[in-house]
């Protein structure tokens, strides 16, 4: 009867016949009442409670008393109790997923809130960010959010964690980019192996540059200078936006100067192609020196990274 009144919406009369606080299933179907009336001040001293004596219940409990604190603005405590959980060596897979997606929420909370108190810098803790960077099915406004306050810390502290997320080749290639940009901005100087399009790359971020001041990033980009700068400025600049995209997500992969010409032509025609813009064959090979079928070969390559 109680769950009845529970799945009509019924909180108010549920709650008046859940009475015997000894028994944990009464302990639970309290915490969703309270919480669906947003009695949450009520539902945080009973969900501290029946946390602690949880039984059978235990990660249906967790998952309402997370809630609550979400909600009463006690944004590092629910956290640590999430990350508490998910650090566990097993958790069932259903409770992790619901948990995981509380604690997106949760730090997507407490960042709004941290914004609107213009503490940005102090979103994240640093084992926070370490958390965001060993899950796999992470938010990913929470990832690039993270990467932005990494720009702000002593990336040293995170070197073990960018060091597994570097190798991991599940991992997007971009945020691998940017972690890479972050570690050459701060010196370090250590080895590291980069996993990137079904390939493993040597990186040591003390002698390698930027990603925009890589010698193929001017070279191609005058290539496509030289063949669009007057003929269609626009595209030329579509060009050199998708050149960026495509140097960020193959880095640190090395472009040698003999295939920039091949590279350039493929941006030219590929961009041309998805802005429904007719192009030559024979005016692509004549403006940058190349055989169309190499041309052909490259622009493959540049669906694949879509």
């Amino acid at each position: 009867m109680i769950e009845e009144l529970i799945n009509e919406g019924q909180y108010s009369a549920a709650l008046r016949e859940l009475n015997d606080l000894s028994d944990e299933k009464t302990r639970l179907l309290r915490l969703v009442c309270l919480n669906a009336l947003g009695e949450y001040q009520q539902a945080k001293t009973e969900g501290m409670l029946a946390k602690a004596k949880a039984g059978d219940t235990y990660y249906d409990v967790v998952a309402q008393y997370v809630m609550t604190l979400k909600e009463t603005g006690d944004f590092e405590e629910a956290i640590n109790i999430l990350v508490e959980e998910l650090s566990m060596p097993y958790i069932p897979y259903e409770y992790e997923s619901t948990f995981n997606a509380a604690y997106d929420e949760i730090l997507l909370a407490k960042q709004e809130v941290n914004y609107d108190l213009e503490s940005k810098s102090q979103i994240f803790s640093t084992e926070e960010i370490e958390l965001i960077l060993q899950r796999d099915d992470v938010n990913e406004d929470l990832l690039y959010m993270a990467l932005d306050q990494m720009q702000q810390l002593n990336i040293r502290m995170l070197i073990p964690s960018i060091r597994n997320y570097l190798r991991d080749p599940n991992k997007p290639p971009f945020a691998k980019t940017l972690m890479m940009e972050l570690m050459i901005e701060q010196q370090i100087d250590e080895e590291f192996e980069v996993a990137k399009n079904n390939t493993y790359y040597d990186f040591n971020p003390s002698y390698m540059p930027l990603v925009l001041a890589q010698t193929a990033y001017m070279g191609i980009g005058k290539k496509l200078q030289s063949a669009l700068e007057d003929e269609n400025p626009t595209l030329l600049n579509q060009c050199v936006d998708y050149l960026e995209y495509y140097l960020y997500h193959i880095y640190p992969k090395e472009i040698y100067e003999e295939d920039f010409g091949v590279i350039a032509a493929a941006l030219h025609y590929y961009v041309a192609t998805l802005q429904n813009i007719g192009v030559d064959k024979d005016d692509i090979e004549i403006d940058y020196y190349v055989d169309f079928k190499d041309v052909e070969r490259q622009v493959l390559a540049l669906r694949e990274i879509e």
